[in-house]
């Protein structure tokens, strides 16, 4: 179980981008989100994670 740095719950299906796990639920949202829609500044927002931490060799 992993979790997600979207939604901050524990899930064990989901994606890794670098170090950034976001769970199979937020991914669809994530996809789904139109750039309209309030809900995808809160999406920029979270991934913006990936940019702030090195990177694990």
């Amino acid at each position: 179980m992993h979790q997600c740095q979207i939604c901050d719950t524990n899930q064990e299906e989901g994606i890794f981008i670098y170090h950034l796990y976001i769970c199979e639920s937020c991914q669809a949202k994530i996809v789904a989100t139109d750039p309209e829609d309030p809900d995808y500044r809160f999406f920029v927002h979270k991934l913006r994670r990936i940019q702030q931490s090195p990177l694990n060799s």
